[in-house]
């Protein structure tokens, strides 16, 4: 987790030094998550919500790097039960922006579990602490900074101690970034 947060910084900060132009903003949004996987056979979607704060490097004027925290609930149900996980998500995404304001954007995430819970009761022992993804998706954003986005988390890596689960997450968000009116 140290070399994470290291690498991590000395990643944000060598992108502050390259870019032209740093903003930062806030989004948040609804989740509808599932995963696939071996452990239970009847999974259904589970929706939940995200909340978080984003930072935009701009490289030119069509290509962005994105860095964001955020907290993101996911899970699933099966049967009369509710999976409930909380994730603390730190997706590192390369954006192509066109003129009109419109984009698309992919790059890997890391997921930190905080909670893991079925109905009222913490399973968060059976658990990874850690899960691994690819992200994918489109937006717009306009010149005021005002935006939205649908993007999928489609995770890679089995987060159960038990059997075979993979998180799958599909997110609608809205967002705002702060200055971003000078950098259109």
């Amino acid at each position: 987790m140290r070399k994470f947060i290291t690498l991590s910084s000395l990643f944000f900060f060598s992108m502050a030094g390259y870019s032209q132009f740093v903003i930062f903003g806030a989004k948040a949004g609804v989740n509808f998550a599932t995963v696939t996987g071996n452990a239970l056979d009847d999974k259904s979607m589970h929706p939940s919500f995200h909340v978080g704060g984003l930072a935009n490097f701009f490289l030119n004027d069509n290509f962005t790097i994105q860095p964001e925290v955020l907290y993101s609930g996911k899970g699933f149900k099966s049967s009369d039960q509710t999976y409930k996980f909380g994730y603390i998500d730190v997706p590192v995404l390369v954006q192509y922006k066109t003129p009109s304001g419109f984009f698309v954007e992919a790059g890997p995430q890391v997921g930190f579990l905080i909670s893991a819970k079925v109905n009222s009761t913490d399973i968060k022992e059976n658990m990874k602490s850690t899960d691994f993804s690819w992200v994918g998706g489109l937006g717009y954003k306009s010149a005021m900074g005002i935006g939205a986005s649908a993007r999928y988390d489609f995770g890679y890596t089995n987060v159960s101690e038990f059997g075979t689960l993979k998180n799958k997450t599909i997110m609608v968000s809205v967002f705002y970034t702060f200055g971003s009116n000078s950098q259109e």
